[in-house]
């Protein structure tokens, strides 16, 4: 297990090998001191939109529903955003909007595949497994602007480098 401090906390990350198996969000180091080779792989992660093929994950043991929703979430770039619906359709399911959350929720490598860039189809923040304030704080990191408080807050618009495919 290693720990990384990004601004907008820290994160526990299990590995086998040098593979990522689990991404923990604002987890508790405990002593332990930060590495900072992993702060970097993980920063480039959100930098960089779409996971780079030197930084390797695991989704196996996962539903293939889960493993199609993931890879496609994967695939989202930094500054863009995608809804629910459609990354059910990215999964061939377009009807599970809903189900696509479930997974969402359950992502069990958060930051190296980007959950965070996943919002309700008015554009609205939804849940997120490290909570709301790290949503907020990687889309914010990723140029995003807000509008309303609380469970209505929403994306105020699209960054610059925001295109929909």
């Amino acid at each position: 297990m290693a720990f990384a401090r990004l601004s907008s906390g820290p994160v526990l990350v299990t590995s086998v090998g040098s593979t990522i198996v689990e991404v923990r969000l604002g987890a508790k180091p405990g002593g332990a001191k930060p590495d900072t080779k992993l702060a970097k792989r993980l920063a480039d992660c959100l930098r960089r939109g779409p996971v780079k093929a030197g930084v390797r994950y695991s989704l196996e043991g996962l539903p293939e529903f889960s493993r199609k929703v993931l890879s496609a979430c994967a695939r989202i770039p930094a500054g863009q955003v995608r809804t629910y619906a459609e990354l059910a359709k990215a999964a061939g399911r377009p009807k599970a909007a809903r189900a696509v959350g479930q997974v969402m929720a359950m992502n069990p490598v958060p930051l190296v595949v980007p959950c965070h860039r996943v919002v309700g189809s008015n554009r609205s923040l939804t849940g997120f497994g490290g909570g709301m304030a790290w949503k907020e704080a990687l889309l914010a990191s990723e140029g995003w602007e807000f509008e309303g408080k609380g469970r209505s807050r929403r994306l105020a618009g699209r960054t610059k480098s925001e295109v929909r495919s």
